[in-house]
């Protein structure tokens, strides 16, 4: 919250009640905090969207935080009028309270600063969800965020888990057929990509624990998914 504070006329925190002390830190920064039940995580951003009071908007998620070289961007960027509809920003990852350097976790960009009039966020997704947005996008240079994504072990089970669940209702709803070797398949490849090709095992046991939990994710997806093929086929 603290990174936030003053980079813009707002900073608006929607919450679908939260059980730790989430509404008390939010009223402590000045925050406009306002209540919302949980409708699935792209209908949850396009609600809060409708709530700002500016049009141009940087979303962030409760386990971010700005770096100091993002903030200085971003207010550059915003001081004039951008030349693009929404900007990609640059997110590392942080685990055990370092950065992850490899695997699949090395890097990434996702679509988080955007004028609110030019797009939404598709309404299907269940996971992973993504603004469409209208007009051309751009990129603002260096790490603009970091991800401290999960704070244990058991915690990033708990949420494999649950993302294999959501994930397996989009493969089924694709209509392909799963084998019974799909899910193997999907998961041998995951861990490998994860753990040697994008090099995680230099990020030693957590680098081992990201390929791991990937992989296993990969594998429930489909094996979740096959088992919902089958359950149709029975009651059909």
């Amino acid at each position: 919250m603290q990174s936030i504070t003053g980079i813009g006329q707002e900073v608006l925190v929607v919450d679908s009640g939260s059980s730790d002390d989430t509404l008390e830190i939010a009223n402590s920064f000045g925050a406009r905090v306002l209540n919302h039940s949980w409708e699935g995580f792209a209908k949850q951003r396009n609600w809060a969207l409708a709530q700002a009071i500016n049009d141009w908007v940087l979303m962030m998620d409760s386990d971010e935080v700005l770096t100091s070289d993002g903030r200085e961007k971003i207010q550059q960027l915003l001081q004039q009028e951008p030349a693009a509809s929404a900007y990609f920003l640059m997110r590392y990852s942080v685990f055990h309270g370092r950065r992850i350097n490899f695997g699949d976790w090395r890097h990434d960009e996702v679509l988080r600063i955007f004028d609110r009039r030019r797009g939404a966020y598709d309404p299907d997704d269940l996971v992973h969800e993504s603004w469409q947005c209208e007009g051309k996008t751009g990129n603002l240079p260096g790490y603009a965020l970091a991800h401290h994504s999960y704070a244990s072990l058991v915690q990033l089970m708990e949420k494999t888990q649950r993302y294999a669940e959501l994930n397996a209702q989009l493969v089924k709803s694709r209509g392909h057929a799963i084998s019974s070797w799909t899910p193997t398949t999907h998961a041998f490849w995951a861990f490998f990509r994860a753990y040697f090709l994008r090099l995680g095992i230099l990020d030693g046991v957590d680098g081992a624990a990201i390929a791991w939990t990937t992989a296993l994710g990969a594998f429930m997806k489909y094996a979740i998914a096959r088992e919902m093929q089958l359950q149709d086929k029975e009651n059909s």
